[in-house]
């Protein structure tokens, strides 16, 4: 019996599992990113006790839902830190911000989304910032979204526990305000920033899975779409214009761009950062 350690994936399974990944989550593994590939579905080989990758792609094939989630789990890279290019939020509770309220199409607090949520670090600093600037809101703080692949992601966002790799970007003072030591290396969120999000389980190639009655006043997709395919690219910022009501805001990580790419949306220069706004003509 081969050790599943020591399989290596073919050429062919490695084109018959990608196809499949892309076609689910959107996700694409590039050929030069193939051992990375690999190495991340090896573990789901060891705990089925598969003997090659074809077994497994096989085994996607034959029930696929029971699988997708566990799937999901070892694909998705969850790189994430609370204050992650804080330009962004500057912006949106600075010189945006007033414009952004008076546009809005619905009666009471605005509404964000952010997509691609990982360990919740980013919702949360999206929280931080909205209470750190309550006074601009009227006593009413934005309804926060926070949606993910990744089911065991999202129970750690709604656990609310950090180690300092979540906080590299934080200082001291910061810490001490927003967090509650808990353990040597380990914080949790304190109970005011944890209020006014709900955690999801979304596929952003569904729009059902996270569309809302009332349309996004902003969507946070932050370095995501980097590890799509053009056709899920393309997809899911449709997904995007069809759930951001018209005037709404769209940010992006630094090295994402939708230029060229969307009649949807148009850049808008925020102070330092760019961001993009959905269009009401179409």
């Amino acid at each position: 019996m081969i050790q599943p350690e020591k399989i290596e994936m073919t050429k062919e399974e490695y084109e018959l599992i990608n196809e499949f990944v892309t076609k689910h989550f959107g996700i694409t593994f590039p050929e030069h990113k193939k051992m990375i590939f690999e190495s991340r579905l090896r573990p789901r080989l060891q705990a089925l006790r598969l003997q090659t990758y074809m077994d497994y792609y096989l085994r996607l094939q034959f029930d696929p839902k029971a699988e997708l989630s566990m799937l999901a789990v070892q694909l998705t890279n969850n790189e994430s830190y609370f204050f992650r290019e804080t330009k962004q939020f500057d912006s949106l509770f600075g010189s945006i911000f007033d414009e952004l309220k008076a546009s809005s199409l619905f009666p009471g607090p605005l509404r964000f989304l952010c997509a691609g949520c990982s360990s919740g670090d980013e919702p949360y600093t999206l929280r931080i910032y909205s209470m750190e600037h309550r006074r601009k809101f009227g006593g009413e703080l934005p309804q926060i979204s926070a949606v993910d692949l990744d089911p065991q992601r999202l129970a750690m966002a709604q656990v609310a526990e950090y180690g300092m790799r979540s906080m590299r970007a934080l200082n001291e003072a910061q810490i001490a305000r927003y967090f509650t030591r808990i353990a040597p290396e380990r914080f949790l969120l304190n109970s005011e920033y944890r209020q006014g999000i709900d955690f999801a389980l979304a596929n952003l190639l569904d729009l059902a899975t996270f569309r809302k009655a009332m349309a996004y006043d902003v969507i946070f997709c932050r370095n995501v779409l980097i590890y799509f395919s053009d056709e899920a690219f393309h997809k899911t910022i449709t997904n995007f214009a069809r759930c951001l009501r018209p005037g709404g805001l769209l940010f992006l990580g630094h090295s994402e761009t939708i230029l060229g790419q969307s009649h949807h949306f148009e850049p808008v220069r925020l102070d330092s950062c760019l961001a993009y706004r959905r269009l009401a003509c179409d």
